[in-house]
């Protein structure tokens, strides 16, 4: 559960931090974001791939086209 805090306050934090010190926390955001991103991307794909029956040996014979 997330804490209860006054955006003015965050916002004013935010303002007074340096510049470099932002651009690091914009950069951990985004790889974070996109991390969450491909987790639920993987759990979705796991959800729809098709069930696939195990099979020790495939027994395809080719057969000529046209005799």
């Amino acid at each position: 559960m997330g804490a209860l805090v006054h955006p003015s306050l965050v916002s004013l934090l935010l303002r007074l931090l340096p510049g470099p010190i932002l651009r690091a926390l914009d950069t951990w955001s985004q790889r974070a974001a996109r991390r969450r991103w491909e987790q639920r991307q993987q759990k979705w794909r796991r959800g729809k791939a098709p069930a696939v029956a195990t099979v020790d040996s495939i027994d395809y014979h080719l057969k000529p086209w046209r005799d």
